[in-house]
């Protein structure tokens, strides 16, 4: 394994959710020879008692143990928010390091999480047209696997926020100020494509350059998409989220997305040849968008492969080498 992937944490006023995330991160396989820089950030101008006792609980927290081989903590004195903190910070740490494995305070990693990140940042170091691995996979019960695929990973297009890595040449191509929202807006043809990430990219995009969501992951999501590029994402989650609850800036309270098991896998098998599956495209285009294929397009397919034909509307894989 080449040199280890520093590790960052965004942590706010959440000290539960903290101090769960550090300890399942403390017995991570690599914690014990890995860089841990933890970003604390600050209080809102108008913080209550209460928040100011729930920030200053997280700073005990951080500082109360040696959760890596090398903590670095950076405090702020103001809040920047979620977005902001993320942008910023990973920017600085990554330009010095060149890769980063990225966390938020709500996610409780497998032991093997930062093994299976780093294998998989060396892995696909070269392939430009990866611009991230992902630790988090939905549960089996939204996408269930073929039982003979046997790849640890497959290639999606949608990245992940909870849990995930990418490197410096990656990140320094995100356009921040989305010049191109303007093209996108007049273009459904755009607008659809983009949408083959799940059919809520674009109407997230939309409402980030409305100022009425105030998140980093979509403009991440476009550099995917403008560069033809994709995320690898493991078959089976290395990461549980548990700030579903409400807690968070982003976080909501309508999604079971809680997975039993976490992915305990030390070895894995990584797919060589970057393609989509025509399978996993369709299991997860169910699984991500809202919208479902119609009745009779199912109808027309359905009988399309009854009489050995080609199903007219499956959507088409790609490949990405």
């Amino acid at each position: 394994m080449a040199l280890l992937s520093p590790i960052i944490l965004f942590v706010y006023n959440r000290p539960w959710h903290t101090e769960q995330t550090l300890r399942a991160l403390q017995q991570n396989d690599l914690a014990g020879e890995s860089t841990l820089y933890i970003y604390a950030d600050g209080p809102k101008a108008n913080a209550d008692e209460e928040n100011l006792k729930s920030i200053e609980d997280v700073r005990a927290i951080i500082h109360a143990k040696q959760w890596c081989k090398n903590v670095v903590v950076i405090e702020s004195d103001q809040n920047k928010g979620l977005a902001e903190s993320i942008k910023s910070g990973v920017t600085e740490v990554i330009q010095k390091h060149q890769k980063a494995i990225v966390m938020e305070d709500d996610l409780i990693s497998s032991p093997a999480f930062l093994t299976y990140m780093n294998n998989a940042l060396d892995f696909y170091e070269d392939r430009k047209s990866v611009f991230s691995i992902s630790g988090y996979c939905l549960p089996p019960t939204k996408m269930p696997f073929p039982v003979d695929y046997t790849y640890d990973v497959f290639v999606s297009l949608r990245n992940s926020s909870w849990g995930w890595a990418t490197w410096v040449d990656r990140w320094n191509q995100v356009d921040w100020e989305v010049k191109s929202y303007a093209e996108m807006q007049n273009n459904k043809f755009i607008q659809e494509a983009f949408n083959r990430g799940g059919d809520d990219v674009y109407e997230m995009l939309h409402l980030q350059q409305e100022g009425k969501l105030n998140i980093w992951s979509i403009q991440f999501t476009l550099a995917h998409f403008a560069n033809h590029a994709i995320s690898i994402v493991p078959t089976k989650s290395f990461i549980n989220n548990i700030g579903l609850d409400g807690s968070g800036e982003n976080s909501g309270t309508h999604l079971n997305l809680k997975h039993e098991v976490l992915n305990k896998k030390r070895e894995y098998k990584f797919l060589n040849i970057l393609y989509e599956d025509k399978r996993i495209v369709n299991i997860f285009y169910s699984a991500y968008c809202r919208k479902k294929r119609p009745l009779w397009q199912k109808i027309i397919n359905r009988a399309n492969l009854i009489v050995s034909l080609k199903p007219p509307f499956l959507i088409k894989g790609k490949i990405y080498n």
